[in-house]
């Protein structure tokens, strides 16, 4: 299934520089939400701006709507640098980008635990949630997936939550979260620019929602992932960490960023690719692949698709991708 229209259309504040990320939440029709045992969520980012790349790819379409139609809460965003009609450029480092992915990643945490906390218990109390009922996949294709693959861990991101205070980003990404948690009822609701009218969070309901989200259980989903070089020139050959400038009083802060290879093998991660992409070759996705899934304890698996290239235009294998996901999401823990 492609894409609905957007069950909420919003923006947030990027930790980074505060600039405003356009953002989408499609929600699963309400009897796939009532089948579901766990609270899940997915977020798909798109490829390389600057080469067309936006929430509107038709990849991002076709992952996000098979996810949606297995039931998990999908949310894509706009890269606030050149993707669609958005203003500045994309940066040469991916540091801002990765900090626009963890803001909305932040967001979709804190959407998922209000949205558990509200449909089993009091629909108004603040900070509710029940215990490890989030799973939330870390997706993207090609350049997104890149990204998604270097995110800080979980236990950072808590940190950022816990120790916000009521000027940074990610105090009014909680607000934003909370509001649009309330309007369960409605079908449809655009709010290009949701600006909270709430009191400030108090210490007490950002420790409740940080320790929500800090159970959530994490999966990455890695569609035509880059690999060196190109990666590396999109990074300029540095390594990558959090600049949080905005959300921290000391600016420019460094979050430093787990090896991505520990994170995919620790986690739950399907990574998918063809034999005929153009970035990166068969042969090397095959052995970054081997090396990851036989490491010790790993959780990581691939699937190479035949015939398949980097734009998956060719016939036959979009169904193909969709039925490994599929099959991937049904098998999650």
């Amino acid at each position: 299934m492609p894409f609905p229209t957007p069950t909420y259309t919003f923006s947030i504040p990027s930790i980074h520089d505060r600039l405003r990320l356009d953002c989408r939440i499609y929600l699963p029709s309400q009897q796939q939400q009532q089948e579901q045992q766990l609270l899940r969520g997915a977020i798909i980012a798109h490829p390389y701006a600057p080469l067309g790349g936006c929430f509107d790819d038709p990849v991002v379409g076709f992952v996000g709507g098979e996810l949606l139609k297995a039931g998990l809460v999908v949310g894509t965003f706009n890269f606030r640098r050149g993707a669609g009609e958005s203003e500045g450029r994309t940066s040469w480092t991916a540091r801002p980008e990765l900090a626009d992915y963890v803001s909305f990643y932040v967001f979709m945490l804190l959407y998922l635990h209000f949205r558990g906390g509200r449909g089993i218990q009091d629909f108004n109390m603040p900070g509710g949630g029940r215990k490890g009922s989030i799973r939330i996949v870390l997706g993207g294709y090609s350049y997104g997936s890149m990204i998604a693959s270097h995110l800080p861990s979980l236990d950072a991101i808590v940190d950022l939550l816990r120790k916000s205070s009521s000027e940074t980003p990610i105090h009014e990404i909680y607000q934003i979260a909370d509001k649009l948690s309330l309007c369960l009822g409605n079908d449809q609701l655009s709010a290009p620019r949701l600006s909270p009218t709430y009191r400030p969070a108090t210490v007490e309901e950002l420790g409740r929602a940080a320790d929500g989200i800090g159970r959530a259980a994490i999966s990455y989903l890695l569609v035509s992932p880059l690999l060196p070089p190109v990666n590396q020139f999109l990074t300029l050959f540095s390594k990558m960490s959090l600049d949080a400038g905005a959300q921290t009083s000391a600016q420019g802060r460094q979050i430093p960023c787990p090896k991505p290879a520990d994170q995919l093998c620790a986690h739950e991660t399907l990574a998918i690719y063809g034999d005929q992409d153009t970035f990166t070759s068969a042969s090397k996705l095959e052995k970054w692949s081997a090396e990851l899934a036989h490491a010790p304890e790993s959780r990581f698996q691939a699937v190479e698709i035949e015939g398949a290239g980097h734009f998956w235009r060719e016939h036959g294998v979009e169904s193909q991708a969709r039925e490994v996901i599929r099959d991937w999401v049904c098998q999650m823990a």
